[in-house]
């Protein structure tokens, strides 16, 4: 079945088909020997479709004639490339099971060993279905298939891709035409008897970082002796190398349940708890194993972690500078063998820091809206209310190999978009446990509230529900405001963020990313009981028309007075709008933008522009956004004809109306105004705004900074050193420490 999303029609057997490649094959680039893709095929076996299907006639030929020159091995087979005219001869080696495709592994006469995926031959809800079983293409079937193509699947998984049932066809072993041709396949089995067994053949996987394939080895030991805490610590640690935390975590706890004074088991333990947020438990599991063992560097130095990762759950308190250092470091990107954008840094900007939950909000229904974030009290302006790790992000370089520059146009977004579905509903089959948490966001179905306990319940994969929420709730990253050498683009999923509604303008709490942590802060003094609201597309920087097609996507009805101003403009304001902004952009502009003199009919043409688009809004003046840009360059007209003072007086004026607004084009005018006093030699009065411009800058980081403390501009200055420079070269100028 296919979701079209906001910006691509994403199919969803496809997302469930790779998720569970994945799930079942890791070291994607590594050789992989005969027995090793064997077994991984096994492990797909065990979570693959069970249902009956109705399966294709096969086809069988008795006077079988091919030219044998035109047959191809597994080794000449190109990506992407059908070999047109030439046929693969192959053996089915492993059992065919169901996922979007049929998927089997095959040999050539060679001994290459590949993947098989037969498409479009099952179906369902008909009479005379039949499973996928050891009696389908059995074992050791000869197969002859034409017009192949071979494709990646995902994440570099190759297969042999055949489309048309008719091209597949079953050699009978009467036919003589293959008699000459030698397999060349020495099978060597390798005797597992008893748990050790697994677990020395487990280890030798891990050591060569198929995490994978050694949690299935150390499971099949564990099968055998429930009790063995070594497969159980071993299985635990291949399980954090993963990121799947609550099984790392299961697995310590039987493990000290047997032998409770493990160091291993516990030493994991805690690491696993840090994975699952439970900063205090971990901390306290890791301080108690230091008890134990003094002088220990790596679990002091874990403990330490823990007790940060604690102290900042707890109090909200964060090392921003720090923070940002990191973010700065672990951005950094390298070119692999092949030219693709990698980290230097294995996950990327992915940090290791704790979340953190404001006890004065609490998600609560809003009338018209379903479900949103309320402040319990009064809040004061710039208070931490939130900060949260994505459940999932995917950065566009991972997905295509460079960094592209916007994963809002077409193709960023709708390949990330997928990647991320696909990422998140692989992270739900190796972990059901996380399922709630992406169940109950918002999804559009309109389930009953029965339906969604039931499906909550059931901690299973719902592949619809999947799509639909990430449609709903996918948040585009954004570090405009970190100054980084490199543009990083993706998107990603933050679950308790999402619980934030939206309006256009007059939004009451600011976000900014670091890494792949989301921190929330109010932008204004919010009093008891009032919703807390976030702008997904802003109305200074997006149209009307703009907003309405992504809002409607995800079934958002905007009421704010934006919105409502601009669906009750008749079409001749607009007319009228549209025309007074192509005047300025193609005549005026041009004109008063000239590098030496101005002509005095020039402004007063620009004065008349700007007095009509104010006029046309003369009931809402501080929704007049388009002018802003206008009033800006009729300020710097003024400037060249030598008017400083009225050029100071116009952009003083457009900041009184639209700072509560917090758009960039008012920092510039901030800038503006600085360096106009400066010129005109009022030190003090650029003083004043530069501390205006520092305050807007980095109180929505760090909060509000304290006027009383000496010390406040040194902090300030701190951070503008690392997000905007420019600042600290003003305050040079501007003698201020």
């Amino acid at each position: 079945m296919k979701y079209t999303t906001v910006i691509r029609t994403i199919d969803s057997f496809e997302v469930v088909q790779n998720a569970i490649l994945r799930l079942t094959v890791d070291n994607f680039s590594q050789v992989k020997s005969r027995e090793q893709l064997i077994d991984e095929h096994k492990r797909l076996d065990n979570i693959c479709d069970k249902k009956k299907y109705v399966v294709h006639n096969i086809n069988k030929q008795e006077n079988l004639t091919l030219n044998i020159q035109l047959r191809i091995s597994i080794s000449n087979l190109k990506v992407n490339n059908v070999p047109t005219g030439r046929f693969l001869l192959c053996r089915v080696i492993s059992k065919f099971v169901k996922l979007f495709a049929l998927l089997a592994l095959v040999e050539d006469p060679e001994g290459n060993v590949e993947r098989l995926a037969l498409y479009n031959w099952t179906k369902e809800g008909q009479s005379n279905i039949k499973s996928i079983d050891q009696l389908f293409l059995s074992i050791g079937t000869l197969l002859v298939i034409k017009n192949i193509s071979y494709e990646v699947a995902t994440s570099n998984i190759t297969i042999i891709r055949s489309n048309n049932p008719d091209d597949v066809i079953v050699v009978d072993h009467n036919n003589k035409l293959f008699d000459d041709v030698k397999w060349s396949t020495n099978e060597k089995k390798v005797e597992i008897k008893n748990a050790d067994d697994f677990r020395r053949c487990g280890n030798d996987y891990f050591a060569s970082s198929n995490y994978i394939a050694a949690i299935d080895k150390y499971s099949n030991g564990i099968k055998l002796e429930p009790q063995n805490v070594t497969l159980l610590n071993n299985r635990a640690e291949a399980y954090l190398r993963l990121y799947q935390f609550h099984n790392a975590f299961k697995d310590t706890e039987i493990a000290l349940m047997y032998d409770p004074n493990n160091l291993k088991a516990a030493y994991r333990k805690g690491k696993a708890l840090c994975g699952l947020k439970h900063y205090k438990d971990a901390t306290n599991t890791l301080q108690n194993l230091y008890q134990r063992m003094k002088g220990n560097t790596s679990i002091k130095q874990i403990m330490k972690h823990a007790e940060m990762l604690s102290y900042e759950n707890k109090n909200g308190k964060y090392d921003y500078l720090r923070i940002i250092d990191e973010f700065h470091e672990r951005s950094k990107i390298k070119k692999d063998s092949k030219g693709n954008d990698v980290w230097i840094y294995e996950t990327g900007p992915r940090l290791d820091h704790a979340e953190f939950l404001n006890d004065n909000i609490q998600i609560d229904l809003v009338e018209g809206k379903g479900r949103g974030w309320i402040a319990k009290c009064d809040i004061p302006e710039y208070t931490l209310l939130m900060v949260s790790k994505a459940f999932k992000v995917v950065f566009s370089n991972e997905v295509f190999g460079t960094m592209i520059s916007n994963t809002s146009n077409d193709k960023g977004a709708s390949s990330c978009a997928e990647e991320l579905t696909t990422c998140i509903t692989r992270k739900l089959f190796e972990e059901p446990y996380y399922c709630p948490e992406v169940y109950q966001l918002y999804n559009g179905l309109n389930l009953s509230r029965n339906e969604k306990i039931e499906i909550i319940r059931k901690n299973s994969i719902h592949i619809e529900l999947i799509i639909q929420a990430l449609m709903h709730n996918n948040i585009g990253l954004n570090y405009d405001e970190f100054n980084l050498k490199t543009e990083i683009t993706g998107l990603g999923l933050w679950t308790l963020p999402s619980f934030f509604n939206h309006a256009c303008i007059d939004e009451n709490v600011y976000n900014f990313f670091l890494g792949d942590l989301l921190f929330i802060r109010t932008n204004r003094p919010i009093s008891k009981g009032e919703e807390l609201i976030i702008n997904y597309r802003n109305a200074t920087t997006f149209s009307y028309e703009e907003r309405l097609s992504y809002l409607k996507c995800i079934n958002i009805d905007c009421q704010c007075r934006m919105c409502k101003l601009e669906r009750s403009e008749s079409q001749e304001i607009k007319l009228r709008m549209a025309q007074l902004l192509k005047a300025y952009h193609e005549s005026i502009y041009p004109k008063v933008s000239k590098p030496h003199s101005v002509e005095p009919s020039h402004i007063k043409e620009l004065e008349y522009l700007i007095a009509e688009l104010r006029s046309l809004r003369k009931e809402h003046p501080d929704l007049g956004f388009n002018t802003i840009e206008l009033s800006n360059t009729l300020a710097f007209a003024y400037l060249k004809i030598g008017n400083n003072k009225k050029a100071l007086s116009i952009l003083k004026e457009v900041y009184d109306l639209y700072k509560t607004f917090r758009v960039s084009e008012i920092r510039i005018i901030i800038l503006d105004i600085i360096i106009i006093n400066s010129k005109l030699k009022l030190f003090e009065e650029a003083k004043k705004w530069f501390d205006i411009m520092l305050k807007i800058l980095v109180e929505p980081i760090m909060g509000k900074l304290e006027d009383d403390k000496p010390e406040w501009r040194k902090e300030a200055l701190r951070l503008t050193e690392k997000i905007h420079p420019q600042m600290n070269s003003i305050a040079e100028t501007l003698n201020i420490v």
